[in-house]
This record gives structure tokens, sequence and C-alpha cells, in this order.
């Protein structure tokens, strides 16, 4: 049967491909001769994208939106599982089939679905969820001989100018040592699918992701210099595979420039509780607020340079905590109706709901619930730049109704939309007044959008139409069984 390779560009952005397929001449070849596709992703959930890929279902289905989640038992945050995520990949479904199928770097996937194939799990990817994992000691010899992945960690902090040098030299030496590493595996015998995503697109994008990126294309940048060191690493593999072989370049989605206002978000969720408490439930703002104390002390009074080598070098667990204590540390569950549990270009809120939480305060569907959403909700939507009385917030994205299943309750509630506007240092909200952050703005020059994009050659892209990434899944799975 005729090969399918599948070559994933983790956060690749089909516009900025578009606009800059001049100096990329592998995807500039294959734009001119294929049929690109632009790709629906989870609408606000980011996170999500790569296990919707993966599973062809809806993050209501399989409960994953980050690679650290919400535990409503243990009121903290835990790393996604096998045991309680849904977790079936097409690819294991494509081996069961009788296929023989190569699989290396899908973010956020498990170690490891396939038995009889090749599968290589968190070498370099941008997040790097679990442990390096592989499924055969010659795959293993394989990788000692490669050598680790280049890619390193990411540590979402102010960088020096020495370290942004650094990061950058190290994403195009991990994208030509990640294309020779899928042209070793695309050179093994007896295989009929390889899948092989780059993550440097995703980890460019997010440090280096500029002004200078949004406009025409007159100069090459940092960003554009990463594209090409992928889009020559793209070259080799296509040229070594032969002719009969079908080669799908896909991202499952984008990213463009970070104008969120994550800064303005705890201070806001303060607020929003104590005023809907001391106005429904006569209960007044205890003082002093201590959440989320310990670590914004540490990032004002460390330096940024010391904070990036620490936590370049912290293990999972280290990071974790950190992660936990940005999050909730200091909070008093039993004066909590809500909180944030992770902000970049969106904001996600959870309500601390009684019989779901552990220490939940919020009656589910009761008056006082009700109220409290809607609160919420009106505080974001009328949330003001103080200088130019700009809105800031587009939508409140209600998720338990855009993604229902069987695992929609592990999802936050609720999905803030921020409107794409510079750096607000004061804002206001008529609901809850003024609201002041000294906090500087993020680490991350770029972050995603709500779609990806495919490029199929002519002669395959009438097999199914492709509109979502769910929509991947099922049409490799058809292309290999022989429906073309």
């Amino acid at each position: 049967m005729p090969r399918l390779v599948l070559l994933g560009l983790d956060a690749g952005d089909k516009d900025y491909i578009q606009s800059r397929a001049s100096a990329l001449p592998c995807l500039q070849k294959h734009l001119r001769s294929g049929r690109l596709f632009t790709l629906d992703a989870p609408k606000a959930l980011s996170g999500s994208v790569w296990p919707t890929f993966y599973n062809g279902t809806d993050p209501g289905v399989h409960g994953i939106y980050q690679h650290l989640v919400w535990d409503a038992r243990r009121m903290g945050v835990r790393r996604i599982g096998a045991d309680w995520c849904y977790y079936r990949p097409f690819w294991q479904e494509i081996e069961e089939a009788g296929h023989h199928v190569i699989v290396l770097d899908v973010p956020y996937s498990f170690p490891v679905a396939l038995k009889q194939g090749i599968e290589i799990t968190d070498w370099g990817t941008h997040g790097q969820t679990f442990p390096v994992a592989s499924n055969r000691n010659g795959v293993q010899t394989l990788l000692n001989r490669i050598g680790k992945s280049p890619i390193g960690r990411e540590t979402p902090i102010q960088k020096t100018s020495k370290e942004l040098h650094t990061i950058h030299q190290q994403l195009i030496k991990s994208a030509e040592v990640k294309g020779q590493l899928i042209m070793e595996l695309a050179g093994m015998p007896d295989w009929d699918v390889l899948l092989a995503v780059f993550a440097e697109t995703h980890r460019g994008g997010h440090i280096f992701f500029s002004d200078d990126d949004e406009k025409p294309f007159d100069r090459v940048t940092p960003l554009l210099e990463i594209y090409q060191a992928v889009d020559w690493a793209l070259a080799r593999i296509i040229d070594q595979v032969d002719d009969e072989t079908t080669v799908v370049i896909f991202s499952a989605h984008g990213m463009m420039r970070d104008y969120a206002q994550g800064h303005l978000v705890r201070p806001l969720m303060k607020k929003i509780n104590e005023v809907f408490l001391e106005t429904h439930s006569h209960i007044p703002p205890k003082r002093p607020w201590k959440a989320n104390s310990l670590i914004p002390y540490l990032r004002k009074v460390v330096p940024p340079r010391l904070q990036y080598a620490i936590g370049a070098s912290s293990p999972d667990v280290v990071r974790q905590w950190v992660v936990e204590k940005e999050m909730i540390g200091g909070l008093d569950w039993s004066v909590t109706p809500a909180f944030a549990l992770r902000t970049d270009i969106r904001t996600e809120i959870r309500l601390n709901l009684a019989g779901r939480e552990s220490q939940g305060m919020l009656k589910p569907h009761s008056e006082l619930h009700d109220a409290y959403v809607n609160f919420m909700k009106n505080v974001f939507l009328e949330l003001r730049d103080r200088e130019t009385d700009a809105r800031l917030v587009d939508e409140v994205v209600d998720t338990h109704h855009i993604f229902p299943g069987a695992r929609n309750a592990l999802l936050p509630d609720f999905v803030i939309t921020w409107h794409p506007r510079p750096f607000v240092k004061r804002a206001y909200s008529p609901l809850v007044g003024d609201l002041t952050s000294a906090q500087l703005p993020g680490a991350r020059g770029g972050d995603h959008t709500d779609y990806g994009f495919a490029i199929v050659p002519h002669s395959m892209a009438d097999l199914h139409p492709l509109q979502h990434i769910t929509d991947l899944a099922g049409w490799s799975k058809r292309f290999v069984n022989g429906a073309r």
C-alpha cells in the first residue's frame, strides 16, 4: 500500500507561513502543489488541541485542557494520565487494523500506545509532559546515538538578550536534530504510516513572536529563522521518501501576538469574590488577602536571570508546585466562589462548586450560583482600560455548553477571551471599581489561535473534507484502509 507521512508543526501558524512563503521554499512548494485546509480547533481551550487531534474527540470527551489540570478532590493541580483521561489515539487503531506505524513526539500523548510499531514520546516536545519513553530497545539505541534533544525546557519568565540568543540557537539546532531523527526513522523498513511533530515553531512563537512578525514581510526575524530551520528539515525528510508516499503537513493550532491581560486576573477575581459575597451573603472582605503572595514575591526579589536558571533546571515536581502556588496559594475556600486556573492569551475560570470540589462552597444551580455567574460574567465583559475606556474582554465562553461529554466536568467552567490590545496598567469595571497591577507584561510574545491547517496533495484532497482537527484522525484511517 502507498505510505502516509504526517508532519506536524506544533503551533505552526497558517497565516504566518502564507505571508512568508517566499522565505520558506519547502512549505511554499507544497502550498502551490497541494490544497490548503483551515482546521477549526476547540474554541478557547488551546491546551486541548493535541488530545483532540489524536483522540478524534472534543475536550468534553477526553477531559484534557492542559498537561497540569485541576484535581477537585485534592484542591490542587494534577498531571494528566490515561487512568482518568480518555486516551485512544488513532494510530493505535491503525496498528490494530494491521498496519505498521511510527510515531514521534505528538504533544500530550501518553507513553506508549503502540505494541508492534515504533513510538517515541516527549523526546523533543514543547511541554514535555512525561519523561522520554519508547517501546523498543533498538529505538532507545537510536536515541542514545542522536543524543538529547536541544530544545530544553520552557521557563516562562522575562529573559536577557543573551538568554534569548541562546534559546534561538537551541531551537534552530533542535529543528536540525529533529529532522535527522525523523529521517532515520523514515529510513527503517516496513512502515505504512509515519507521524512526527516539530515543537520548535511552538516554542519559537511563544518567545520570539514580535510586532515585526505581525507586519507584512520585509525582513528576516528570529522567529522566521526558526521557521526556516524547520522548513529545511521538512525538505530533507520529504526528499528522502519515494514519490508513492503521500505527505501531509499540518498543525493543530496556530500562533498570534499575545495581547492577554493576565496580570489583571487574580486581583480582579479577588474583587469579584469579595464584592459578591459582601453584597449577597454579607461576608466582609478578609484582611490582609494573602493569596498567591509567595511566588509573586519571589518573582519580584529574585533576579530574572537566576529565575530562569532555577526554572530550567528544576524537576517536574517543583515546577508543578510553583504552578499550584501561583494559582491558589493562600486561598480560603470557604470564601472563594471561583478562582482562575491559568492565564495566558485566555483566562480559565473554575467555580468552587459544592459536591464537585472537595471544599466547594457554591451550591450548583442555586440562586446564589446563578447570581454569581451573572455577576462574574458582567464584571469581565465590562472591564475597561482606565486610560482609553476601551473594553478589554471579547467573550466569556461557557465550556460545558459547547463541549458536552462524560469528562466535561474536568474542564474549566468559563474561559475569558481577551480583546487584542497592548498591555494595560490600569483597568476598571463599574461593578467592582478600579484595578491596578504592578506586574510586568508576560514573558511570551505570542500565544495560540483557535485554528490549525493541513496541506494535502491535490490527488488526495477529496478523500474527505477537512474542516476540524478531529477530521485528520478519520482521514488517516480511511487512507491506510484503502478508502481513496
